[in-house]
């Protein structure tokens, strides 16, 4: 896996701050070029919320342009990155994927929260970071906390299908000079149903002893064929993916939770209002959260 471009947006918010810093890191450990982009206000937008005239339009894109400068300045002072800024206009989402597009970009980095954050860390997204999720056409990290010096404690969660592959190859990288925790949730079929027809518990159990062992070769195999080193933890778990990957969250406080577009299957609690299990994670966890999208793993694998 080669990361040579990566893109990050800014709204100029303190989340979006976190989120240029975070990209500027990993564009000086993977010697990647980096490009800053601010989606700007579309004249009408201007025009219409602000009531501005058409001078002041062009003032409001030059002083982004004038910002933009300036955090390229702050987060590389010597000037060792490979940097590029731009201002581009229209529908926030939108646009971003067109930046990635155009870029190439093999990495996309947007603040978890925008302008309205409350407090740092805190679980939600933006409206412009929901847009995003399953919309770009790689792998897009989702800035919560500012970058920190200290090793990394990655968990992914992978779903056994051709695209963990993908999944376990980022997150490894992720996880260099750190740990790597990697996660595997199944549910034994029609298990409440066996249990009311009066399967006994003990029949259950050995379809999980076996189940368990079989998933848990598979996750070696793949963690073998990623070259993932040997701070590597398996956990396979039984039980509903998003109840076993938050239950992990608080067990292990990652410092990053690494998963795929179509990890696991639906969640019982994340099939309602947010979708998939990725959704749910990305909108909930606590911590900063990459999305490898479907793509990405098919493509490699």
């Amino acid at each position: 896996m080669i990361i040579e471009r990566i893109l990050v947006t800014t709204d100029f918010s303190a989340a979006g701050d976190r989120a240029v810093r975070a990209a500027a890191d990993w564009a000086r450990r993977e010697k990647a070029a980096l490009r800053i982009v601010h989606v700007a206000p579309t004249r009408r937008q201007l025009a219409g919320f602000w009531r501005s005239s058409g001078p002041e339009v062009q003032a409001v894109h030059r002083q982004a342009a004038i910002t933009l400068g300036r955090l390229a300045e702050s987060v590389d002072p010597s000037h060792q990155l490979e940097l590029s800024t731009g201002v581009v206009n229209g529908p926030g989402a939108r646009k971003i994927v067109r930046a990635a597009i155009d870029y190439r970009a093999d990495l996309l980095v947007v603040g978890a929260h925008g302008e309205n954050e409350r407090s740092t860390g805190q679980s939600g997204l933006g409206g412009t970071a929901t847009k995003l999720i399953g919309t770009v056409p790689c792998p897009l990290l989702l800035v919560r906390h500012p970058p920190e010096d200290r090793p990394a404690n990655v968990l992914a969660a992978i779903d056994l299908t051709r695209d963990s592959f993908e999944i376990l190859v980022w997150a490894s990288r992720c996880a260099a000079g750190g740990t790597l925790h990697v996660l595997n949730a199944y549910d034994v079929p029609f298990a409440s149903r066996l249990e009311a027809y009066g399967i006994a518990e003990g029949a259950l159990d050995v379809y999980t002893d076996d189940e368990h062992t079989s998933r848990d070769r598979q996750m070696a195999a793949l963690i073998a064929e990623t070259g993932g080193g040997t701070n590597v933890h398996r956990i396979v778990g039984r039980g509903d993916a998003a109840d076993r990957l938050f239950a992990q969250i608080r067990k292990l406080a990652p410092t990053l939770v690494v998963l795929g577009t179509h990890a696991g299957r639906k969640a019982r609690s994340a099939s309602t209002r947010y979708g998939s299990v990725c959704r749910y994670t990305a909108f909930f966890s606590p911590t900063d959260v990459l999305v490898v999208p479907r793509s990405a793993a098919s493509e490699l694998h």
